[in-house]
């Protein structure tokens, strides 16, 4: 093994996060080189020509993945799509929450107030939305969108 105990136990823990068979991992050492603006670089383990991300290992045992743009291209898609779906599911279950009549048009209504919010912000701004909060206002607002419980059990009686 070319690579200290300690830095194989690192570099398996790496392989199993990244879902990589850690002998299928390409490995390279990265020295200092002849100037501040050259390293030299040590294949220690894989090929130059692997699609898995390069694991670099620096003089001080630090540990850096190199990959192509199109995978952290995909990542930011999936990021994405994953941050859409959770916050979808998170509105959804605000709204669940309070027994609206017709759940499209309370999202309707929860999507264009979103929408709305987005658009007095600045470009940089990352809109954060208590969604529980924003579900409550839109009940008060338009309270025929929504089931009232109290006014249910008066029914019952």
């Amino acid at each position: 093994m070319p690579y200290p105990d300690h830095l194989h136990n690192h570099l398996s823990q790496i392989a199993e996060k990244m879902g990589i068979d850690p002998a299928e991992m390409t490995v390279v050492k990265m020295s200092p080189g002849s100037d501040e603006r050259h390293r030299q670089l040590e294949l220690l383990q894989g090929g130059w020509n692997q699609e898995q991300p390069w694991i670099i290992v620096d003089e001080e045992d630090q540990v850096y993945a190199l990959t192509s743009v199109e995978s952290i291209s995909k990542i930011v898609r999936l990021l994405s799509v994953s941050q859409s779906e959770n916050f979808q599911h998170k509105l959804e279950k605000a709204i669940w929450q309070q027994l609206p009549i017709d759940f499209e048009d309370v999202w309707e209504v929860a999507m264009d107030r979103i929408r709305t919010m987005a658009r007095t912000q600045s470009d940089s701004t990352i809109v954060s939305i208590d969604l529980d909060w924003l579900v409550n206002e839109i009940k008060q607002k338009y309270p025929n969108l929504f089931y009232h419980l109290d006014q249910i059990l008066r029914q019952k009686e």
